[in-house]
């Protein structure tokens, strides 16, 4: 009978766990996008002038497709 009540705890513990380790990794991911932009930003900077509007269309058209595919 014990067990049972034991069984019940550590499920409830488990999904419980789970959904603390995913808004840890939603806050990650969050907190990520910025810093990923300023980089991208900080290295078009070191870029010859010639090809940052080159780099910069890329990104931008990749940005795009991956808007309109939905990640799929």
């Amino acid at each position: 009978m014990f067990n049972f009540f034991q069984s019940i705890a550590d499920t409830i513990g488990m999904i419980i766990d789970y959904a603390i380790s995913l808004i840890q990794m939603v806050l990650f991911f969050i907190t990520s996008i910025p810093k990923a932009v300023a980089y991208i930003g900080a290295i078009v900077l070191y870029l010859p002038v010639f090809l940052r509007a080159f780099v910069l269309l890329f990104i931008s058209i990749a940005v795009i497709l991956q808007i309109m595919n939905k990640g799929e």
